[in-house]
């Protein structure tokens, strides 16, 4: 399957800058991948076996052009999330402080989670995806979560 690339913008536009943003933390960066992005899949000469496959491609895609955007000095050096974008999104104060705790995790917890939870991909979907296993999957999981737990413990006796 040849994907349509207007259709593909549309379908999965949201998907990748989603993905883009929760993993660079700003509205700039997001829109640099998302760009990136569906300009390499205007370039692709690749057929597709079906969606789930154009969304996987896609998916991986975008985790790649955020992995090298993560090597980059600019990025070493930026610390801060960008409150004002996470605040004009429309979050509620206690998914914001969700989101920066998931933005806050390892590179390879974070992206196990986004994929998990965020994107509804199973164990062995998200196994393919990273290409890892499927208890590597379970395990990364199970320490994100420990520490989420951690973090927004500390975050909420705060308040």
């Amino acid at each position: 399957m040849k994907p349509n690339f207007e259709e593909a913008v549309d379908k999965y536009g949201d998907l990748v800058y989603k993905t883009a943003y929760l993993y660079s933390g700003t509205e700039s960066d997001s829109e640099d991948i998302f760009q990136e992005t569906f300009l390499k899949l205007a370039k692709q000469k690749k057929e597709f076996k079906d969606e789930e496959h154009l969304k996987a491609w896609l998916i991986r895609v975008t985790v790649n052009f955020c992995k090298m955007l993560c090597r980059s000095a600019y990025f070493r050096h930026k610390t801060e999330l960008d409150e004002a974008i996470l605040t004009e999104k429309g979050l509620s104060n206690e998914k914001r402080e969700v989101t920066e705790a998931v933005m806050k995790l390892p590179e390879n917890y974070r992206l196990t989670v986004l994929l998990y939870y965020y994107y509804g991909y199973s164990c062995k979907e998200t196994s393919k995806l990273l290409k890892i296993s499927e208890p590597a999957v379970r395990t990364r999981l199970k320490r994100a979560r420990n520490m989420l737990k951690t973090e927004l413990e500390e975050v909420w006796q705060d308040e």
